[in-house]
Order: structure tokens, then sequence, then C-alpha cells
């Protein structure tokens, strides 16, 4: 007779067998590799980037921190024209989930003070038509301003709902965080007489100005719509030469695509002036020097009359304690054989090529332009975009060795493994009596700027390492079938208990004299009675509906139910599941939690 203890023992045991086993270690370690490829691979990349993690300034500073993003090319139709569906569909998910993923992860993060795109926002921007102009590609035509437009909305879910959380002052920034995407890219625009007015003048009617002055962290941010100045000086992809001055169509049709860019520059001067005085006001409680007894609001429409009527009020400041940052997408020339360092992954330096809608880099006479206007020595950095891998050089054909950096794409779907983005360090403490000085000779302050590239996870690596899981998965439950014995089932191998039938026909005789003893007893007992159920004739009285008294036992239907249907069932309960059976049972035990798990990793993430 079993006991409590016994069939405790035997249930913990049949529960043992389902658990743990391999099926359920397998599910356990894809557990593990998933939140490591869709969170801890994301979370430690960004805290490598912390900024306290890279800095040098001094104790008592308080820098201003920028992010640079470069490239993020939101995948659409043009990105891969011929890929089919669902693969498509697939790979315009999983960029936006990436791009999602990582830009949430780095304004958390690292808060930057101020977040700044080097242009193409998006991948066929320039294909999409307005109500004055259509792509100049056949296949494109069908796609108009409303295709665009949520483009438009796609971009801002992406990039725009997450800057939005958190704080909007800083220690370094007291009025405000800020975020600028209106530097357009050769993939929003076009390139040079590509560009077509209707297109240019939309993305500046969403995103802002695309000539700009932003004072930030002390310092002249100058964003250059260079993908526009080009068409001043664009190279024929067929012949490799510039068209500058020689009196071709190109040079001669394009001057409304080009001018404004250079009116900008030629103003540059006032324009800055105008911004720094602003900050000077604003930030360091400035004052003009003459007083006045007009109420606040005369005397500040009086000073912005002033302005306007004068506009060489820009004289009474120097713009040198401000050092320039240029901000371009398509990098300054330099020649081809300048080496980009040692984080490239393709290549070691920037190929001088040409061809539809793009150039690599400026034309050798727009570079030396933008540089003259912006003048040489104030220039500290140029920060520029297109190429999509990371390049750092000092140019040696201007004053100054200017040091620029070509910043990495931040989406995995632009040819490099790595994604990256550019973290910058402001730290340019200034006096305000230098800067009104007005005087020509001060010296731009240098060594205020730190740069540091904040490398993003591989998500083609996160997807080899999932193919790898799986492989292993496949190959551990083929093993483990091929073991399998189908007599005996796991619970089977951990049973330690009594059984509840006899096994052997041992265990049939023994049981069958219990039985017996227990029957005469019973007759015994019921002779002493007088009347009642115990005085039943011997006629009245019934078989067992299970087996008559002389009815052989049938060694394979012993203990069964008499009948087909019986026989049936008890045979199929005796049938063990053959391998294949047994291989998806537990390749099932293994999917339904890893995929729930998965799932809900991508909608929470």
């Amino acid at each position: 007779m079993k006991t409590n203890s016994g069939i405790g023992s035997h249930n913990v045991a049949r529960i043992k067998a389902r658990i743990w086993n391999v099926p359920f270690a397998l599910t356990l370690l894809w557990t593990l590799v998933l939140l490591w490829g869709e969170r801890v691979a994301f979370q430690r990349t960004v805290t490598n980037c912390l900024w306290q993690e890279w800095e040098s300034w001094p104790a008592h500073a308080q820098p201003h921190h920028v992010l640079l993003i470069a490239d993020p090319q939101l995948v659409d139709p043009h990105t891969y024209p011929d890929r089919p569906w669902p693969l498509s569909t697939l790979t315009v998910a999983y960029t936006d989930r990436y791009l999602r993923r990582s830009y949430r992860y780095l304004q958390e993060y690292l808060r930057p003070d101020a977040t700044l795109f080097l242009g193409d926002l998006f991948d066929g921007g320039r294909e999409w038509g307005t109500a004055d102009s259509s792509s100049p590609e056949d296949r494109y035509k069908k796609y108009g301003t409303g295709f665009w437009e949520r483009e438009y909305v796609r971009f801002s879910n992406l990039f725009l709902r997450s800057w939005y959380k958190g704080s909007f002052v800083s220690l370094a920034e007291p009025q405000g965080r800020r975020i600028l995407a209106s530097l357009p890219g050769n993939h929003d625009l076009g390139f040079a007489a590509g560009i077509q007015s209707p297109v240019r003048e939309r993305f500046d009617a969403f995103f802002g100005p695309l000539n700009r002055v932003d004072i930030l962290g002390n310092h002249s941010f100058v964003h250059l719509d260079t993908v526009s100045l080009s068409a001043m000086d664009q190279i024929d992809p067929e012949t490799g030469s510039s068209g500058a001055g020689d009196g071709s169509a190109a040079a001669t049709t394009t001057t409304q695509i080009w001018k404004p860019v250079e009116e900008f520059l030629e103003g540059i001067e006032a324009t800055r002036s105008k911004a720094i005085q602003h900050v000077c006001a604003n930030r360091f409680g400035w004052k003009p020097g003459h007083q006045t007894l007009l109420s606040p609001e005369v005397e500040s429409a009086a000073r912005f009359e002033h302005s306007v009527a004068t506009p060489k009020h820009h004289k009474e400041l120097t713009s040198s304690q401000f050092p320039t940052i240029i901000l371009s997408h398509v990098p300054l020339f330099r020649p081809g054989t300048t080496s980009c360092g040692p984080m490239r992954e393709r290549g070691t330096a920037i190929p001088l090529q040409a061809g539809y809608q793009y150039q690599n880099v400026l034309t050798p006479l727009i570079s030396q332009d933008i540089v003259k206007h912006l003048t040489a020595e104030e220039i500290t950095m140029i920060y520029s975009g297109d190429d999509h891998d990371y390049c750092e050089i000092e140019h040696n054909e201007f004053t100054g060795r200017i040091r620029e950096i070509t910043v990495k794409s931040m989406s995995w779907a632009m040819g490099i493994r790595i994604p990256g983005v550019q973290l910058v360090s402001l730290w340019n403490p200034v006096d305000i009596q230098k800067v009104m000085s007005g005087n020509p000779d001060l010296a731009t302050p240098r060594d205020t700027v730190q740069n540091h590239l904040c490398l993003l996870p591989n998500q083609l690596g996160i997807f080899i390492r999932y193919a790898q899981m799986l492989g292993l998965t496949l190959i551990v439950l083929a093993v483990y079938v091929i073991r399998y014995k189908p007599g005996a089932s796991p619970e089977s191998l951990h049973e330690k208990s009594e059984p509840l039938l006899p096994l052997s026909r041992e265990h049939r005789k023994s049981d069958t004299s219990q039985t017996s003893s227990l029957q005469n007893q019973n007759q015994h007992l019921s002779t002493r009675k007088t009347g009642g159920y115990g005085n039943i004739p011997p006629t009245s009285r019934t078989g067992s509906p299970f087996k008559q008294p002389n009815e052989k036992l049938d060694d394979e239907d012993w203990g069964m139910p008499r009948g087909g249907n019986a026989a049936q069932a008890a045979s199929k309960l005796r049938r063990p599941p053959s391998r294949l059976v047994y291989f998806g049972k537990s390749m099932w035990q293994v999917a339904w939690p890893v995929l729930l798990l998965y799932f809900w990793l991508i909608y929470t993430g």
C-alpha cells in the first residue's frame, strides 16, 4: 500500500522530469541571448559613451554636450527598389526599430544639450514629387508630396518623441535643450544642378532655414547647404572636370540654386555678430553702453530698428572668441589618398567619385570659398556626413590645419557593420569684456572641443548570433531525440514508487492470491448472517462485469475493459510517440516561450 510520502515523492519526480529537461534548458539559454541582443547590447554601448567616461575638462567646468547624427536615411521604396515583399517590409521595420531604440538610449542616458543632424534624413526625399515637380525617374513619379509628408511624420516619431522626454534645461543650457535637423543632404534635395526648387522649398518649410548660425556652448555653429552650393562648381561625372566659369549650361542655369548659399556666406560676419550679441545679452547680462529713459519695450524696438538700419553695428564686438564650427553634409575637398585613420571600416580614404545626384567631396574651389568667408583662423572643427563611414583628417590646404570629422551613419542599413554617432563636448569660458572690445587682434581660443566616436550595436552581428543559437537548438534537440527511447518516458525514469498496475505475471499471481483470500473472508462472513443481502440465492447473484470465473485471463488485455474500442484505446495509451513527433513536441516547448519573449521585447523596445 502506498504511503503519502511515496505519493508525494512520486509527484515531485514527475514535476522535475517535466520541467528540468533539455527543452527547458534551451529556453533559458534563448532568454539570455534575446535579453542580450535586444537590451543589454544597446545599454552597454551607450553607457560606454557617457560623457564622464572620456571628457577631460577641469573639475569646475560645465561643458556643453552636442550629439551629432549623420545619414539616418529612412529606408523607403527608393532604398531597395528590387527587394521583394515581405523582405522589404521587414527591412523597413527593423531599421526603424534600430534607429528608434538607439536614439532613445542616447537621449535617456546621455541627455545632450543639443542634437544636430548632418543631412540625409530620408533616402528618397528628393524623388517624392510636389504639386509643381516630380521625380526624373519614371518608377518614382507615383510618389507625391503626400508620401513625403508621411515620411516626415515617420521621422518625427522616431527622433522627436524620445527627445521630448526628460528636462528641457541643463546647467550648460539654461535656456533649453535644442534639436536641429535643417541641414539637407543630397538624398533630401538632390545634388547641385539636380535640385528642384519646389523640393528644396518643401524641406525648408518643414525643417527650417537650410543655412543658419547657432551659438552653442560659446561656439558658432554654421550650417551650410553645400549640396546646393555645389551647383556653382559641379564636377561632370563623365569627364571628371569642373564647370566653374566656363559658360556651360550647367554653370548658367543653376544660379538660383547656389546663389542663396553664396549670399549667406558673404553676410556671415554680420549674422554671426548678431547671434553672439544676442547670447551675450541673454546669457551674460551684457547691455549696450548708452543709457535711455525709454520703456523697455520701446527701447527694444528702437534697438531692433537701429540694427536693421545700421548693418555694421556688429563691429562693436569680435567674433573670434566664439570659435567657428562648420556643419556640411558633403565633406570638404582632400586628396584621394588622404588617410581617414584607424577607425574607418571600409578602406583607408574617401574616394573622389561623382555620379547621379551625388559627389563624394566638395570641389577645391567651393572648399576654399567656404573657408575664406568664415576665416580660417577662427575655424576649429568641421563636421560632415554623406560617406556613412568614419573619417578624421587635418586639412593641409587651409591655414591652421583645420580638423574635419566625417560622422558615421546611425543606420545599420547603410553599408557598414557598426553604426555610430559623434559626441562633442564644448568648454569655452568667454570674457565678455574681450568679446565687446572689438579688438580684431584677439586670437581664437583653442582646445575648446573634445570629440568621441560612440559606436552602436552591430545589428547584423546580433542576427548572426540568433542564427547560431537556432542552429545549436536544432542540433541539441536532434541529439536529444536520437537518445530518446520510445519505451521509456522521462517520467518513468524518475519513478520511485510502486506502480499502480502490476507489470509482470509474478505481480498478477500475488495479486490474484490476495484477491482470493479476501473473497474467502467475505464468503465466511456472509454465511454467518441470517438475513438481508447475505442470503441472496446463488442464482440471483451476477458475475463480475470484467471477468467470469472460468474465463482465462489474457496476458495482453489484463485489467482492461472488454470490447474492441477499449482494446484500441489501451493500445494507443501504451504506444509511445515516434521520434519525429517527439522532436516536434520538444521544438514547440522551446519555440512558444522564446517567440513570446522576443515579440514582447520588440513591442516594448
